[in-house]
């Protein structure tokens, strides 16, 4: 008789326990039946039939990890890190850099800083110059933001270098992001077709992000944190990452081994892990390898695709700034001594050896927020290296505008971070090695600029210079510019100056939006009668914010209020080619081509008024008006009549009619 199946299953499990005989006996079968089942049992599978049963094996868990990362991908699980977006504003046209994509990086710290908002074409016009900007907190003009960063004026010049191009200036930099994440940058940067890359970076080499100082980092081997980068693109690979780091955080919480993190602390406090690191010492020299290996990352992807890059050098304040952590050593002298020798050597007009010391007290100091001069050096011997590199000698420039060539206060708002003019250096500096570089290649239709000029076309305000004092002076009230003590946040209690005032308060304390306060400044000043200040805020907001029509409109609306028809028209002009559709812009145009006594566009324009707004009076008198100097009277009668019907005490319609009534019947006889 044969086997059963639950026989089968019988002898698969005791087969290796019991004889054939004693199976034979339990399961009441032939035991000649029963030895042949076994012998089958010991024959080894064919080899198509065990690769197919390995590849069955293998094949579960993978396809459970594609099910996975196709379901964290259809809830967009962690949110979408792309670095660049579709703003869709105001149509869908437009790219530009993602605000949360830094959340890539950083995986203890919770809140994460954002690049700037520059929107750039989706399709690269065929006439387009497009560069981006990379870097730090620098480079993306902290603490100014918006119109304060170097890129900007780098627009400003080039725009007017090379004006039958269409120059797309994008500043992609973020604070306390270390040179991984530009190395993780450049691929999506590519697709975007650069003709130009623009880096200003090396002070986050140890607190940036993945940084070797920083809370978050993942050791000091370049290469395996560049596998991590790529690996992390995988939402399947952030949700384990984000259960690893969780599981760490509640065990070490446990066992009472948490690192004492303030949450509350200043993005800087919150990152770093070392505040003592030596110079030359090991994290040091890591430091330094990383960066050097990502830079000749960043650079070789670039050269490959023969994008120049413009490498600029950086800059801190040397003089006016003592070291945050002075470290006794068997090697070096303490950091503060340094210090105060190089104040006194100084104050002894011995500037040449002053100048040493304060950038040997630099180097000294033990947390490194102001890089060492050996990212200098290194950021040299790249220029030399490859052939796709220019050197910007933003440093030199910078040390040029100081007293003796000390960096200081004269330039820096505190340890690294520059002001106005600081910015403007940097800005105008990579301008030049830009417009060299171009001038060669033919590009460049107006070469005989006033740069120093541009200055003033930054439109930084009396608000926005309010914006900076608050978040610096928030900024120092911590650390790391106090270590000791409790101090009594300023905010606490603070009354405002003025109306102004209180609004830059609120950008900085309160997460107003920068571009609504400058609107609300602009108005108070337009209340107080104070056009110059108001135009000022106008003229800001449209440096920020191009593709927007509004800013045009308002100060157009205040310069013509004022009968400066002149100034108004090219605003309006470039309000009606970004927004062909709006009434106050056409109805505008269309009086000021009346005025200049061209009358066909005129009509054309405040017909194109007339199908937005069709019941405007003021629109509906000018209109007449045209068909009338165009001497179409009955025309300009009926629409005329329109003006009455809609607003019969409109100023001059009613004696405008009679006029026109005149001639119509004149004519008639």
């Amino acid at each position: 008789m044969a086997l059963s199946n639950k026989a089968k299953n019988y002898i698969r499990k005791h087969h290796s326990k019991k004889s054939t005989s004693q199976l034979a006996d339990t399961l009441k079968q032939d035991k000649d039946e029963i030895q042949a089942f076994m012998n089958e049992l010991k024959e080894p599978l064919p080899l198509k039939k065990k690769a197919l049963f390995y590849s069955i094996t293998l094949s579960i868990p993978i396809l459970f990890f594609v099910v996975l990362e196709l379901i964290l991908q259809s809830v967009n699980y962690k949110g979408d890190t792309r670095l660049f977006l579709d703003p869709e504003i105001p149509t869908e046209e437009y790219y530009f850099p993602n605000p949360k994509f830094a959340s890539r990086y950083f995986f203890y710290t919770k809140t994460t800083p954002s690049p700037s908002i520059d929107v750039f074409l989706q399709q690269k016009p065929e006439n387009s110059y497009r560069i981006f900007a990379m870097g730090g907190s620098s480079a993306a003009g902290y603490p100014y933001g918006f119109n304060g960063t170097f890129s900007r004026v780098v627009d400003d010049i080039l725009t007017d270098a090379m004006p039958d191009k269409e120059v797309e200036v994008v500043n992609v930099a973020t604070s306390a992001i270390s040179t991984y994440t530009l190395v993780d940058q450049v691929d999506e940067i590519l697709e975007q077709q650069p003709d130009a890359i623009m880096i200003y970076t090396g002070h986050n080499e140890f607190y940036g992000a993945l940084g070797v100082g920083s809370n978050e980092t993942l050791g000091g081997f370049p290469g395996f944190v560049r596998f991590y980068l790529k690996l992390q693109r995988f939402k399947t690979f952030l949700l384990l990452r984000e259960m690893i780091v969780n599981s760490g955080q509640w065990f070490a919480g446990v066992i009472g081994n948490e690192e004492n993190i303030n949450a509350r602390g200043t993005l800087m406090e919150r990152i770093i892990r070392d505040q003592s690191i030596e110079l030359d010492g090991t994290m040091y020299k890591m430091a330094m390898v990383q960066f050097q290996s990502n830079m000749e990352a960043i650079i070789q992807k670039f050269e490959k695709h023969r994008v120049p890059v413009y490498l600029s050098t950086i800059s801190s304040n040397i003089k006016d700034q003592p070291p945050f952590v002075s470290i006794e050593s068997d090697h070096f002298p303490a950091a503060d001594s340094i210090y105060y020798d190089a104040q006194s050597l100084f104050q002894k007009n011995d500037t040449i050896t002053a100048k040493e010391q304060f950038e040997f007290a630099k180097d000294l100091d033990g947390l490194k927020f102001r890089a060492p001069t050996e990212i200098n050096d290194i950021i040299h011997s790249l220029s030399n290296e490859f052939e796709n590199v220019r050197l910007v000698p933003t440093h030199r420039k910078l040390e040029d505008a100081s007293p003796a060539g000390i960096i200081g206060n004269n330039l820096m708002l505190e340890h690294l971070h520059p002001n106005q003019t600081g910015y403007f250096i940097m800005g105008k500096t990579f301008a030049e090695s830009l417009i060299n570089d171009l001038k060669q290649s033919n590009m460049v239709s107006n070469p005989d600029l006033h740069l120093d000029t541009y200055f003033q076309k930054m439109y930084l305000t009396d608000y926005d210079d309010l914006i900076v004092h608050h978040r610096i002076r928030a900024l120092k009230q911590g650390f790391p510019f106090v270590t000791e003590g409790e101090i009594t946040p300023y905010q606490k209690g603070y009354k405002p100056t003025d109306i102004v005032d209180s609004l830059a308060f609120e950008v900085v304390q309160k997460d107003k939006r920068w571009d609504a306060a400058k609107i609300e400044v602009a108005e108070y000043y337009q209340s107080q009668m104070n056009i110059e200040k108001a135009l000022l805020e106008y003229y800001g907001l449209i440096r920020n914010q191009p593709w927007n029509d509004a800013p045009y409109i308002f100060s157009a609306r205040l310069l013509l209020d004022h009968n400066k028809f002149s100034e108004a028209e090219p605003l309006l002009r470039k309000a009606y080619e970004l927004k062909p559709d709006e009434a106050y812009t056409t109805k505008m145009l269309g009086a000021i081509e009346l005025h200049k006594g061209n009358t066909k566009e005129a009509i054309r324009l405040l017909e194109e008024s007339r199908q937005v707004n069709p019941n405007d009076p003021q629109m509906l008198y000018n209109l007449s008006g045209a068909y009338g100097t165009n001497q179409e009277f009955e025309k300009a009668l009926e629409i005329a009549e329109e003006v009455i019907e809609v607003n019969p005490n409109f100023p001059g319609v009613n004696e405008w009619k009679q006029q026109l009534n005149r001639i119509i019947n004149s004519n008639r006889n």
